[in-house]
């Protein structure tokens, strides 16, 4: 496995998992529920996405799992991280004023701002990946 490749298994794995971090949110904001599906989906889902990227990067080996994690990477995932700071604050704002101003449950609300959390840096860091490549 080349050093592309793990980084592309990478890159896509966490971008599932942001997707399903978001679309656990935006399910649990519509249908006006905590628990729009198992509250273990997103959970599971981060977790397998680690187990295979672990695979991925002992199927590639050292220096190619090396090689794929240098300084545009590095550069990448602080960028992400920061960029999901601020969009995790916005949400928490927002669903906070929802739930403050009674339009939305404070369960529901709850349940929205920690997958919208991880869902921003997630998706910020596959957006900022494939831009960079």
């Amino acid at each position: 496995m080349t050093s592309d490749t793990f980084a592309t298994i990478r890159t896509s794995l966490l971008g599932l998992t942001g997707l399903a971090c978001l679309a656990y949110a935006l399910a649990a904001l519509v249908l006006g529920r905590p628990d729009p599906v198992g509250w273990y989906w997103p959970a599971s889902i981060g977790t397998a996405a680690g187990l295979l990227i672990s695979l991925a990067a002992v199927m590639a080996g050292r220096a190619r799992a090396g090689q794929a994690t240098d300084d545009l990477y590095r550069h990448v995932h602080q960028r992400a991280a920061t960029q999901g700071y601020w969009l995790s604050l916005v949400t928490l704002a927002v669903t906070g004023a929802a739930g403050a101003f009674g339009w939305i449950d404070w369960r529901t609300a709850f349940a929205a701002q920690g997958t919208l959390t991880g869902a921003g840096f997630l998706l910020s860091f596959v957006w900022l990946d494939l831009r960079h490549r």
